[in-house]
């Protein structure tokens, strides 16, 4: 178990920079899972109750355009693609050893202002969490690639 972080880096230690991570279709399927997983955690902290939630397109790339980041999704990305780049992403930042918690941990900060018990007011605070999770995804990424 504890070799699993080292392997899933060496998976990934191959991407040379920020666009390639983006694009890649196999990391988006999996960051998919990722996504869905530190949403569902930390909606459940901040309503006190046990919840499973999938992130949907617009949320995911909605947050993507609003941090900046669309260059990185392939060239003329409807809201499906958009949201595969922000999943690629957050898959990445999890393969190379930002744990769940951690970026639950960014989500819950926003989310905490928000009533989730409304699905308009929810989805406002998930872009905005979303939002900050991929700013400071994009601060990391642009020191580790020179950007």
């Amino acid at each position: 178990m504890d070799e699993i972080p080292s392997l899933l880096q060496k998976i990934v230690q191959n991407k040379k920079n920020i666009k390639e991570i983006g694009i890649d279709k196999d990391l988006a399927k999996f960051g998919d899972t990722v996504t869905n997983f530190i949403y569902s955690l930390a909606k459940s902290v901040v309503v006190q109750k046990l919840d499973q939630r999938k992130v949907n397109r617009v949320i995911l790339s909605t947050a993507l355009k609003q941090s900046k980041m669309k260059k990185y999704a392939k060239t003329r990305s409807d809201a499906h693609g958009l949201a595969d780049t922000t999943e690629a992403l957050i898959g990445y930042m999890y393969c190379i050893g930002w744990s769940l918690e951690s970026m639950a941990e960014i989500l819950i900060e926003i989310l905490k202002n928000y009533d989730l018990n409304v699905f308009k007011i929810e989805k406002l605070g998930a872009i905005e969490a979303f939002t900050q999770l991929l700013l400071k995804i994009k601060e990391y990424l642009f020191i580790k690639f020179k950007v």
